[in-house]
């Protein structure tokens, strides 16, 4: 069952983050800062609804724990939150999103000393299948995601993207490096996947 994302944390005021007003494309908004804090708030529930799943996605690839995979999400979603005053209209949300949630998660793999890889309760989506096959649907799910986390964290970070359905072209955006170099990395990861999956891959 996919995990619910749930804004769990204390919103942090617009003055508290001393907002750069100067940014905010609506004037009136510079000297409201109730205002402001209202369209952040109201950014976040957008990104959280149509975006959540994938941050919960992308921090069951790094950390296998569930309850550790769980405070990831609600990290990267104070993060977000913190960096809404720098956040354009004209910018992509999911790819804005994405990074900060990649970023959240490298930083926890730096700092955590290494884990052993644990069942995982986040699902890749998927239809409605039978039991049986609901059942190895799950087992390769798992297999997968514990290869993934098997890789280093560059080739991770694009494999992750890739399954989200991000293109070369978004992923070198999110990532800040050229389409090029993400379809050379992303061929050498799924070679490296296949050996770690027994050639098995269905990536």
């Amino acid at each position: 069952m996919a995990q619910t994302v749930s804004l769990q944390f204390t919103c942090v005021s617009a003055r508290d983050d001393h907002v750069d007003h100067q940014q905010r494309h609506d004037p009136t908004r510079r000297t409201d800062p109730a205002a402001l804090e209202r369209d952040m708030t109201d950014t976040l529930k957008s990104i959280v609804e149509q975006h959540g799943g994938m941050i919960a996605r992308i921090a069951s690839s790094y950390e296998a724990r569930p309850e550790l995979a769980e405070e990831l999400v609600q990290d990267a979603l104070l993060a977000i939150w913190r960096a809404l005053p720098r956040f354009r209209g004209d910018a992509n949300p999911r790819t804005y999103a994405a990074r900060i949630a990649h970023n959240i998660c490298i930083s926890h793999v730096r700092k955590a000393s290494k884990r052993k890889t644990e069942s995982l309760d986040e699902r890749l989506p998927d239809a409605a299948p039978g039991p049986d096959a609901e059942a190895e649907k799950a087992i390769q799910r798992e297999r997968l995601l514990a290869a993934i986390r098997q890789l280093n964290l560059a080739s991770r970070q694009i494999v992750t993207l890739h399954l989200e359905g991000f293109s070369n072209v978004e992923i070198a955006e999110t990532l800040g490096q050229s389409a090029n170099n993400i379809g050379v990395r992303l061929s050498r990861a799924r070679s490296e996947l296949k050996a770690l999956l027994g050639d098995s891959s269905d990536d």
